[in-house]
């Protein structure tokens, strides 16, 4: 008796032991799903930028607990000619002090970019735009389109006034804007002209005339009677490609049986052009053009199946290219419109579009 009652002492007390060894042990969380949403500015103190100061001290307060090292290159003032902010980190909140270079009579943004992250390297979804003014309001004029074409990535960049290319090559920007999808948006603007561009990439050591870019079709553009939300580019970096004889581009057909497999689309427009008009249908790997007959037919043959993108063009020089414009040359963009709808292509299928009427529709 007297054996087995130690013995079961003995085990209560071991048992009772590892208990809580296991209770007070450090462990790693078992799992859970990981933290992929993205941080939100939740508000501003003051909550309204209006009667700033330069200098004045902000602070912005967000969802949670962000990623130190984002900060650096995170936050921009427009027009650029304010100067640089300041900024001190404080876990989910930061601390900015304004430029000191403000004058009144003008709406500055500040932008907050995709660099932005959590503690997690989760970064915000868009580019967020704060305004802030000495004033007593916001000045609200906008200039917002898109970007067409095969690039992954652009910026906008937004001169106040009217500035030959020269102008445009040698002084700085007022005014930069990310692309979000292919959309972008300027906010908050004075009433003025404008001169605009659409670059792969923005950098103050870049040269413009390099690498890929497109120039609007006219010179400047104006806020001074409505906002403005049709100002798109096109920017291709295979736009330059001349029609063939069989009026579509980058088609390799090696037998007959594969010309069969390919598609064709057809139909009619109306609009403001003058001839000759041109018709481009593009996606990543293959680009086509055909010209537009003087009563609005068109028809695009030997198409390989896939999605593509048609935009109808107004081809002044008649040299069977889509010019996005060129600082060499000094020459602006040719005017297109894009169809409002991605075109789905398919082997041995005839797509007849209906009218287009182009110039009535929501994009440029």
């Amino acid at each position: 008796m007297i054996d087995r009652y130690y013995f079961t002492r003995i085990l209560l007390l071991f048992t009772a032991i590892m208990i809580l060894s296991n209770c007070a042990s450090v462990r790693s969380p078992e799992g859970g799903p990981l933290d992929d949403i993205p941080p939100t500015l939740l508000g501003t103190n003051p909550e309204v930028l209006t009667n700033i100061k330069p200098e004045q001290k902000v602070t912005l307060r967000f969802s949670e607990y962000l990623k130190e090292s984002s900060l650096k290159n995170s936050f921009h003032v427009y027009p650029m000619d304010a100067g640089d902010i300041r900024h001190e980190f404080r876990g989910e909140k930061v601390d900015l002090w304004l430029p000191a270079n403000l004058s009144s009579g003008i709406t500055y943004t500040l932008i907050i970019d995709t660099g932005l992250a959590d503690e997690h390297g989760i970064s915000i979804d868009q580019d967020v735009s704060i305004p802030f003014t000495m004033d007593d309001t916001f000045m609200s004029s906008t200039i917002a389109g898109h970007v067409y074409g095969n690039t992954n990535r652009a910026n906008i960049l937004l001169w106040r006034g009217v500035l030959d290319h020269e102008a445009m090559l040698n002084n700085d920007p007022d005014y930069v804007a990310n692309l979000t999808d292919n959309s972008y948006t300027f906010d908050y603007l004075p009433i003025d002209d404008f001169s605009i561009l659409a670059i792969e990439q923005y950098g103050s050591n870049i040269d413009y005339t390099k690498g890929p870019y497109a120039l609007y079709h006219e010179r400047s553009i104006s806020t001074k009677n409505v906002p403005i939300n049709n100002i798109n580019f096109f920017m291709d970096k295979i736009a330059d490609i001349e029609l063939s004889e069989t009026d579509s581009l980058d088609v390799s057909t090696e037998n007959e049986d594969e010309v069969l497999k390919t598609a064709t689309v057809s139909g009619k427009v109306s609009g403001k052009f003058l001839h000759p008009i041109k018709m481009l249908l593009e996606n990543d790997s293959h680009t086509y053009i055909t010209p537009v007959n003087l009563d609005g037919s068109y028809v695009i043959n030997d198409i390989v199946g896939g999605k593509y993108q048609l935009l109808i063009y107004e081809d002044r020089n008649n040299d069977d290219k889509f010019n996005t414009g060129s600082f060499a040359n000094k020459i602006y963009s040719e005017e297109f419109y894009v169809y409002p709808d991605s075109l789905s292509c398919r082997a041995n299928w005839e797509l007849e579009l209906p009218l287009w009427s182009y110039q009535k529709g929501v994009e440029q």
